[in-house]
């Protein structure tokens, strides 16, 4: 039986995730100037988002993604699961240990010497939003951007698109290890393996189908 503290919890999860994905492309709206007989588009996908703003969305995934691991812990123990599981995916998960890593540097502030988990010493810098267009697999599925007359964007073809959050993920010598939102769904997608370990059945319109 899942409590209600867990459902809780990733419900929260998955909020916050989808707190840095905007299908909805139409709210893009860009600047538009005239120069003599050519209109000139700019787009910066930030939707008016400030720069604070999306840094405190991904501020809030990170600490969603990480606590997640103690209240895993807690059910299994409850429920009678086997809880060296949740160590397990932890330890074999460079992933996740980032992003570990990444909540206890806000929480205790960034230290180049504290190697962390992930032997790392990560942080996220150049937090920025951008368009993200995905074809499906089969054969000629294609994805376009064009604009409407009035300058809303609009996706045509088969395939997908959204304007996600994201950063770079740095070490302690500011070398990119990682884009943070790959790290994210990688890390999301380790948790989900071991829900589903332990019975927990997960859906595309619920995060939990219990």
């Amino acid at each position: 039986m899942v409590n209600d503290d867990l459902i809780s919890r990733l419900q929260r999860l998955y909020a916050a995730i989808g707190a840095t994905e905007e299908t909805d492309i139409s709210k893009f709206v860009p600047q538009m100037t005239n120069k003599g007989n050519r209109i000139c588009f700019y787009q910066d996908w930030s939707g008016g988002l400030s720069n604070a703003e999306r840094a405190n969305y991904i501020n809030s995934l990170i600490s969603n993604i990480a606590s997640l691991e103690y209240h895993l812990y807690r059910w299994a123990d409850d429920s009678g699961h086997d809880k060296t599981k949740v160590r397990t995916a932890f330890n074999r998960s460079q992933a996740l240990k980032i992003i570990h890593d990444l909540w206890n540097n806000d929480k205790h502030g960034y230290n180049p010497e504290r190697r962390g988990h992930s032997g790392k010493s990560p942080r996220v810098e150049r937090i920025t939003s951008f368009m993200q267009m995905t074809t499906k697999p089969e054969k000629g599925s294609f994805v376009r951007l064009t604009f409407n007359c009035q300058g809303a964007p609009r996706i045509a073809g088969t395939g997908t698109a959204k304007v996600i959050i994201t950063g770079d993920i740095l070490d302690r010598v500011d070398n990119k290890i990682g884009d943070f939102y790959e790290t994210a769904l990688e890390a999301i997608g380790v948790w989900e393996s071991v829900l589903r370990d332990f019975g927990i059945k997960l859906s595309n319109d619920t995060p939990l189908n219990i």
